[in-house]
């Protein structure tokens, strides 16, 4: 088990996972993604800086405090260190979730989706 700072990212498609934790959280075949050799299931992809391609991996379980979701889908790719975050929770996962947030008071509340 590992703590992450998150962003939740409703305009990502997938939640991101940087590759080295994939592959220490028993997720091998990120390792073999290279310029050459993709990776089963790699997935193309388009962001603000352009295109790019991962492998994407379905994690046994997320938790997130008191919630636990099985089978959640997660790129395995590299976020720069500048952006001050280890993941990204897209909508693989959002679409899951209920969330308010109170930016007056500085709260995000997240329950299980229906």
């Amino acid at each position: 088990m590992r703590e992450y700072l998150a962003l939740l990212d409703a305009g990502s498609e997938y939640c991101i996972l940087p590759k080295v934790d994939a592959f220490r959280l028993g997720y091998p075949d990120v390792a073999q993604m290279d310029t050459v050799v993709q990776a089963p299931s790699t997935t193309h992809f388009v962001t603000h800086l352009g295109f790019g391609k991962a492998p994407l991996i379905r994690m046994t379980q997320v938790s997130l405090g008191p919630l636990t979701f099985d089978e959640v889908e997660f790129l395995a790719f590299d976020l720069p260190q500048a952006c001050g975050f280890d993941v990204v929770f897209g909508r693989s996962l959002l679409r899951r979730l209920r969330y308010q947030v109170d930016f007056s008071r500085g709260l995000l509340k997240l329950e299980r989706g229906s």
